[in-house]
């Protein structure tokens, strides 16, 4: 793979020159330059003749490479950050079981077994005398002591004040959100789809930049060859040679700086796709950039507005407060339930005399209670949900002020990014026969190695410009895309 990658490089650095020089032979690949000259092979693009910014960038693709729509998909596929998020819905399912079940009547089940203390169930009461209804008679009485008890109960509990002034509002609270969750996590995974196209393309980038600076290297030893021979002709003057000598070198430490910023590039990129695979440049950086909204500034902010889901959660969490004060509310109200309840105990304590048997017994009542405690404690509750529902109002409109300022960022960025791309095709053209020109003078003559090096600089300028003007163009389209509320 390095030394594909090395060839291709070359190879567009020769193609953005256009020189005269040895065919640079990459990996035979359908569709893709085999040599300098610019001619295909099997390909309908051999009878296109489209520009050198366009051959130079074609040049940098490789089939069956990795595309940024793949590397978008794999990282959002993988992304921790996105699974973090994607744990709010759970837990806001979970505030809304939780809420659920305030709805709904408390229902207890109790089984029990008790050991009871023996006591005493025998004496004596008086009963009149039949015969004598003056006198009184004594009649002994013995009941039994059971010193063991096996009950169980079922309680059914209902409270107005609960269900229908706390419970109420917080599921709907919970209900919200829910929703908010769902659309934190569709930001969240426009985030990382977005961060997932800047890392691409500055793989991308650094690649073209390898190939720039491995071209620039290439030009400083050939032209120090040349160089030599003008000076040990009488030509030249030594100086020359030594000029050319410094940028040679210079060539070479931007050629290790180049290969550094690469090897960042691809690491980055290879954690945020979780794989050890080295990635290949599969996107023709030369084809034009479609999909992009063509609406005006004040419609994708209306846009934007409308549909961003970072903006669309931050509603819904609003309204979720709305609802979580009016529960904290009702929780200053006293409290009236109904409760009913039955037992079926061996023996059943409401059964005289005790017997060792099983009894069913039920009963049913109604309870108003106030506790002043609970009354403070759901005042003090309120006023901080008040706090926090001011501060959400608060983040909406920060929110909305960022998205202006990223909407318009977003939109003249393309604009810029637009008219960049076809300066720097320009540009190339002119930095291009600037070089031939001045390269044919300094045999003639004419001109110094001096101005051939600046003319080399600028040529070398201009190629940096093709490459940044056609990852510019895509990245403003994510960014734009982005900020009205699409996925990246």
């Amino acid at each position: 793979m390095a030394t594909h990658r090395f060839s291709v490089l070359i190879g567009v650095a020769s193609v953005f020159l256009g020189l005269e020089t040895a065919p640079v032979h990459a990996q035979a690949r359908p569709g893709v330059e085999s040599e300098i000259s610019g001619q295909t092979q099997g390909s309908p693009l051999a009878e296109q003749k489209d520009d050198a910014a366009a051959e130079a960038l074609r040049s940098l693709y490789v089939a069956g490479g990795l595309t940024s729509t793949q590397a978008v998909n794999q990282i959002v596929a993988t992304s921790p950050d996105l699974d973090r998020t994607k744990t709010l819905l759970l837990d806001a399912k979970g505030g809304a079981m939780q809420a659920m079940s305030g709805l709904v009547p408390r229902l207890e089940l109790l089984g029990r077994y008790s050991r009871l203390s023996p006591v005493d169930n025998s004496g004596v009461f008086s009963v009149p005398n039949p015969a004598d209804p003056g006198e009184t008679l004594e009649v002994p009485f013995d009941f039994p002591s059971l010193t063991q008890q096996l009950a169980s109960d079922a309680t059914l509990i209902y409270s107005f004040t609960d269900s229908l002034a706390e419970a109420l509002p917080a599921y709907r609270a919970a209900k919200k959100n829910k929703i908010s969750a769902a659309y934190q996590i569709e930001a969240e995974r426009n985030n990382v789809a977005f961060a997932a196209r800047q890392a691409y393309y500055e793989f991308a980038r650094a690649e073209a930049g390898l190939g720039v600076a491995n071209f620039a290297l290439e030009a400083a030893e050939s032209q120090r060859k040349e160089t030599e021979s003008l000076v040990q002709a009488g030509s030249a003057a030594r100086v020359d040679l030594l000029r050319v000598e410094a940028q040679q070198e210079a060539a070479r430490v931007a050629v290790e700086r180049a290969n550094f910023g690469l090897q960042v590039a691809t690491r980055s990129l290879q954690a945020l796709m979780h794989t050890e695979e080295l990635p290949t440049l599969g996107e023709d950086l030369s084809e034009p950039v479609d999909g992009v909204p063509t609406q005006p500034e004040s419609a994708l902010k209306e846009r934007a507005f409308r549909e961003r889901p970072d903006l669309r959660a931050l509603r819904a969490y609003v309204e979720a407060s709305k609802h979580q004060l009016r529960s904290a509310i009702g929780g200053k109200l006293p409290d009236l339930l109904i409760r009913g309840s039955a037992q079926y105990s061996n023996p059943n304590l409401r059964v005289f005399p005790q017997q060792e048997r099983f009894a069913a017994t039920w009963e049913a009542g109604a309870v108003i209670r106030w506790a002043p405690n609970d009354t403070v404690r759901a005042q003090g509750r309120s006023k901080q949900l008040q706090a926090e529902l001011e501060r959400a109002h608060a983040d909406v409109i920060a929110l909305q002020d960022a998205i202006r300022v990223e909407v318009a960022e977003g939109y003249h960025g393309m604009l810029a990014a637009r008219s960049a791309i076809e300066s720097a095709r320009l540009g190339l053209s002119a930095a291009r026969e600037g070089y031939r020109v001045t390269r044919e003078q300094l045999q003639a003559g004419i001109v110094n190695t001096t101005t051939l090096l600046q003319a080399q600089s600028e040529l070398i300028r201009a190629q940096v410009d093709v490459v940044e003007s056609a990852i510019g163009l895509r990245i403003a389209k994510a960014q734009l895309l982005r900020a009205i509320g699409e996925m990246p």
